[in-house]
C-alpha cells in the first residue's frame, strides 16, 4: 500500500488528461489504498479513508466503469460508517447500488425481489439502544444493535451448529461447517444456501416470486438484497448488463453492502430492522465462490456473521448468537495463516464477545472454556497495531471472567480478573470502559469481604460517574 500511495501522483496526472484510461487506473490505486488487505498493518484513519474513497468515486465517475464506480462507492459508505458517521453511511449503500439502475437482473426467474423498508433511518433513531453503537471499523462493527425486524423465517447454521456444553477450542469445528478449502471465505457446509428472508409486506418484482425462506432448497436462488433498497443480487450475477438494460451488482459487492447497512442500522440504534439485513448478507457471502484478491477488500464471511451474531444478541436472542459467534470461531480457527492475515482483527472479536454472550446466558462453565484462547488471540501485534481495538475488548472480556468466576464459586481467579481488567482499563485506549471494570472489582471485593479496598473501588466509580 505504500508504494501505491507514494506513486498516487502518475495515476493522478494520467487521470487528468486522459481520463478514460487513467481514471480507471487512478480509481483502482485509490480504491487500494483504502482498503488495507493485511491485519498486520496500522490500519489507515476513517478520515484518511474517507478522502481516498470520495477521490476514487470522482475519478470513476469520469468514466464508464460502473462496476469500478459501484466499488468506489461502497468502500466510501464504509469509511463513512467507520467515522461513526451512520445515517451518512446509510445512504451511500443506496448511492451504491443505484448506479446499478437499482436492481439487480439476472436469473431472477426463482430469486426473490425484496424491497427494503424505505422508512428514513432516522425515523427510529430516537429509541437507539445505548451501548449498541457500531464498533463497527475501529472495532469493526461491533454494532450489536438496529431497529425493527422485518419478520423472517430462516434456517441458518446457526440453526444447525451445535451449541450445548462446548467453548471453542483452538481446533473447534462446528458440525457441518468445514472451511472452504484455500479460500478466505471458507464457506460454510451442511446449510441451505438459500437463506432468503421471508420479509412482510415486501412486495416481488416484476415476475419474481415472494418466498418464505425457511428451508429453502439449494437449487433455489435466493435474494440477497435485504436492506439493499431494491436491488437484488442473483447468485452467479456479474457486473454488466441484463436483459432490459439494467445492470447486476456484482455479488461480493451487494454481499458487503448489506453489512454495511446493518452495521449503519445498528449505530442509528434500529436493532430489529438489522437482523434480517445481516442474515441477507451472511447468506450471499456463502454463495460467493473463493474471492480474488480484489473481492478479499469487500469484507468476508466471518465479518458478516460476526456482525449477525452480535445483532441476535442485542435482540435477546443468546442461544441463536452463540452458535452463529461458534460457527465463526470454527470458520476462523480452520484457515491457514495465509487467509486468517486478511481477517485476523476479526478473531479476537469473535471470542471475546463469544465469552460475553455465554455470560449472559448463564453458561458460565463454557466462557470460562473459551476465557483462554480469547486472552491468548488479543496479545501479540494486534494489541500494538490496533490498541483501539484491542484494549477494550480486553477489559471487557476480563470482567466477563471475573464474572464467571464468581459464578463458578472462585472469587480469587475473580479478582485477578478484576483488577487485571482495572490496569488495562486505566490506560488510555481502555478508559470507555474504566467505570465497568471498578464496578466488577468492587462486587468482587465484596464477596471476598476486603471492605476497606471495596471502599476505595466504589469512591472512585462514584467520581467517575459524577465526572
Amino acid at each position: 500500500m505504500g508504494v501505491v500511495r507514494i506513486l498516487l501522483p502518475l495515476p493522478r496526472a494520467a487521470a487528468k488528461w486522459a481520463p478514460e484510461k487513467g481514471g480507471p487506473l487512478l480509481g483502482a490505486a485509490l480504491s487500494y489504498c483504502a482498503t488495507p488487505s493485511w491485519a498486520g498493518l496500522p490500519p489507515p484513519s476513517p478520515a484518511r479513508r474517507l478522502a481516498w474513497a470520495e477521490e476514487a468515486v470522482a475519478a470513476y465517475r469520469a468514466t464508464a466503469d460502473t462496476e469500478g464506480l459501484s466499488r468506489a462507492l461502497s468502500l466510501r459508505a464504509h469509511a463513512l460508517l467507520l467515522s461513526g458517521r451512520f445515517e451518512e453511511a446509510y445512504r451511500a449503500v443506496d448511492e451504491a447500488t443505484a448506479v446499478w439502475g437499482g436492481r439487480a437482473g439476472g436469473d431472477a426467474g426463482e430469486a426473490a425481489a425484496v424491497q427494503n423498508a424505505q422508512a428514513s433511518p432516522d425515523a427510529d433513531g430516537a429509541g437507539a439502544v445505548r451501548g449498541v453503537q457500531a464498533r463497527a471499523g475501529a472495532d469493526q462493527s461491533a454494532a450489536a444493535g438496529t431497529g425493527t425486524e422485518q419478520e423472517a423465517t430462516v434456517t441458518t447454521a446457526a440453526d444447525q451448529a451445535a451449541v450445548a456444553g462446548t467453548g471453542v477450542g483452538e481446533a473447534a469445528v462446528v458440525r457441518g461447517v468445514p472451511a472452504h478449502a484455500g479460500a478466505d471465505q471458507a464457506a460454510a457446509a451442511g446449510t441451505g444456501v438459500g437463506e432468503a428472508a421471508a420479509v412482510r409486506g415486501v412486495r416481488a418484482h416484476a415476475g419474481a416470486e415472494q418466498e418464505a425462506a425457511a428451508g429453502t432448497g439449494a437449487d433455489r436462488e435466493t435474494s440477497f438484497g435485504v436492506g439493499l433498497g431494491e436491488v437484488v443480487v442473483a447468485p452467479g450475477a456479474r457486473g454488466g448488463t441484463a436483459a432490459g438494460g439494467r445492470g447486476e451488482v456484482p455479488p461480493a459487492v451487494g454481499a458487503f453492502l448489506g453489512d454495511v447497512r446493518a452495521q449503519a442500522l445498528a449505530g442509528l440504534g434500529r436493532v430489529e430492522d438489522a437482523v434480517p439485513v445481516a442474515r441477507a448478507s451472511v447468506a450471499a457471502y456463502r454463495r460467493l465462490p473463493a474471492p480474488d484478491r480484489r473481492d478479499r477488500a469487500l469484507g468476508s464471511l466471518p465479518g458478516a456473521l460476526r456482525t449477525y451474531g452480535m445483532l441476535l444478541a442485542a435482540t435477546g436472542r443468546r442461544e441463536e448468537s452463540v452458535a452463529v459467534y461458534e460457527e465463526c470461531a470454527a470458520l476462523l480457527a480452520a484457515m491457514s495463516l495465509r487467509e486468517l492475515a486478511h481477517v485476523e482483527r476479526v478473531r479476537p472479536q469473535v471470542l471475546a464477545e463469544l465469552v460475553g454472550v455465554l455470560r449472559a446466558s448463564g453458561r458460565h462453565e463454557d466462557a470460562l472454556g473459551v476465557g483462554p484462547e480469547a486472552r491468548e488471540a488479543l496479545r501479540g501485534p494486534l494489541a500494538w497495531t490496533v490498541p483501539e481495538t484491542v484494549l477494550p475488548l480486553r477489559v471487557r472480556l476480563l470482567v466477563d471472567l471475573a464474572r464467571c468466576h464468581t459464578a463458578t464459586g472462585d472469587p480469587a481467579e475473580a479478582r485477578a480478573c478484576a483488577q487485571a481488567a482495572v490496569a488495562e482499563a486505566r490506560k488510555p485506549h481502555g478508559a470507555g470502559e474504566l467505570t465497568s471494570a471498578l464496578d466488577c472489582l468492587a462486587d468482587v471485593l465484596g464477596e471476598l469481604g476486603q471492605t476497606d479496598k471495596e471502599s476505595i473501588a466504589r469512591r472512585e466509580l462514584a467520581e467517575l460517574r459524577d465526572a
